[in-house]
């Protein structure tokens, strides 16, 4: 499929988990409605995106999702947007499954985001990268200067990932992939119920070979810690 960022206009948000790393400045509201700048964190990652060119987002929520629901209701900074529920905590990869089998999904491809990660990344590179690789998942990646909270990758000659979770390397999933959801179907439907993308899926991706990197070293900031979360505050990245 011949692909560009004006035919596909949907992204998948992950913004159901139970964010306890932060629950000591942060209470009562999920990590994505984090507080930054007189508005919730998620806010600012709809508006960056909508930028991009995405005019649809599902919102994957449990946590006190109403608190996400009634906020942003069913259209938020001209782009539409509806809700899939956990009843249950899924994990990141079952989250992903309880979508596609709530049929959110079509043919077209998907841009998938954490809900607690800022990453201002170019949607026309992820797809171009994507384009070039033909793989089921296409994953940006960010190079850091030291890693001591993420699991690395490991890459191939042309840029594809050979291993996913390395601790030694220092180019780290930026939270933001594009993948093809028909094409991933089966692999999700052999795995179970609640599993973790970054531990279940992407592993056996890469192994397989069908796991692509797209390279772009752009701000990255993941707020599920307090120091992180302090640090995205300060640095009002959302404001450039």
């Amino acid at each position: 499929m011949n692909m560009n960022p004006s035919t596909f206009r949907h992204a998948f948000i992950l913004a159901g988990g139970l964010g306890t790393r932060l629950r000591s400045v942060v209470k009562d509201i999920p990590k994505p409605m984090a507080p930054v700048g007189g508005a919730p964190f998620l806010a600012y990652l709809l508006r960056y995106w909508t930028r991009q060119g995405v005019s649809r987002f599902t919102l994957s929520i449990g946590y006190l999702g109403k608190t996400i629901r009634d906020y942003f209701g069913s259209v938020f900074s001209g782009a539409a947007i509806d809700y899939v529920e956990e009843m249950e905590p899924l994990g990141t990869g079952g989250a992903l499954s309880n979508a596609l089998n709530h049929g959110v999904f079509d043919d077209r491809p998907v841009v998938l985001l954490n809900g607690d990660t800022w990453f201002e990344g170019s949607l026309p590179q992820l797809v171009s990268d994507h384009e070039r690789h033909g793989c089921l998942m296409t994953v940006a990646l960010r190079k850091i200067s030291k890693n001591t909270r993420y699991g690395g990758v490991a890459l191939t000659a042309d840029a594809r990932i050979s291993f996913f979770g390395d601790p030694t390397s220092s180019l780290i999933n930026a939270g933001c992939s594009l993948f093809s959801p028909r094409e991933l179907e089966p692999y999700l439907q052999n795995l179970p119920r609640k599993f973790s993308l970054e531990n279940d899926l992407l592993p056996l991706l890469a192994k397989e070979g069908r796991l692509g990197a797209s390279l772009q070293h752009v701000n990255f900031i993941d707020i599920g810690i307090p120091e992180d979360y302090a640090r995205f505050c300060a640095e009002k990245l959302w404001s450039s």
